[in-house]
């Protein structure tokens, strides 16, 4: 709420209008007062004045544009502090993205792999998205040998000059992409799914979940999270 109130207040100073209509409401009233002056040196120095100087009602006159200038003004600036405020809000879309995966037994052989992505927009505009990137990683138990080589690959490339980074290898990569157009409003909540399928063997998973931004790549091109998940139920067979 508080960035919604300083978009609007920056919306306000900023706009040429709302300034426009308080010069025009200065210049009515400052016509208004120039009347009352003269109708008032007219009558102390006992003399008529013109014709169409006495035939102004300063009262009314004052009350016509006192409420016709406030009422444009008022409105004049409501509706520049909208546009500008939409347009601004356009251009800050973010996403504070919650990932949780599930894992239970499918078949003998198998697990089903269930992604839930809660994407929140904690920004000022509205989030455009278009794809939803999501990608698995499975990790099978490895032999101690074969972790302890490796240790010392790793340890060696830490000790040389190489720049390339060494990341654990994990056995398979499944990669999906999902085309869903969605119009996240500020403060609100959406939520995605994907599932997948892998073998009862597999002892870790690791899913991602990249978010294209369609509103203003420029912005932020998208929002990424990452999760883990090391357990699974134990499928026993009901025969």
């Amino acid at each position: 709420m508080g960035n919604e109130i300083r978009t609007v207040l920056a919306a306000i100073a900023g706009s040429r209008i709302p300034k426009m209509a308080g010069i025009s409401f200065a210049l009515c009233l400052t016509f208004t007062l120039a009347i009352a002056i003269a109708q008032s040196v007219y009558t102390q120095v006992d003399a008529p004045p013109p014709a169409w100087i006495a035939a102004i009602d300063v009262w009314k006159l004052g009350m016509v544009i006192g409420t016709a200038g406030t009422a444009t003004a008022f409105l004049a600036t409501l509706f520049v502090a909208d546009r500008n405020y939409r347009r601004g809000r356009e251009h800050i879309p973010s996403l504070t993205m919650e990932l949780h995966v599930t894992r239970t037994p499918a078949s003998l052989s198998y697990d089903a792999v269930i992604v839930t992505l809660n994407a929140r927009n904690t920004g000022t505009g509205l989030c455009h998205v278009d794809r939803i990137y999501w990608t698995l990683r499975v990790l099978s138990p490895y032999a101690d040998a074969t972790i302890d080589e490796m240790q010392r690959d790793f340890e060696s490339a830490s000790d040389s000059d190489s720049e390339l980074a060494i990341e654990f290898p994990w056995h398979d990569v499944k990669f999906a992409v999902t085309s869903k157009a969605l119009v996240i409003e500020p403060n609100e909540t959406e939520q995605m799914t994907y599932d997948f399928i892998i073998p009862t063997e597999i002892g870790a998973i690791e899913v991602s979940a990249w978010v294209a931004n369609a509103s203003e790549p420029s912005y932020a091109e998208g929002w990424y999270r990452r999760a883990v998940h090391t357990t699974r139920e134990v499928f026993t067979d009901a025969r």
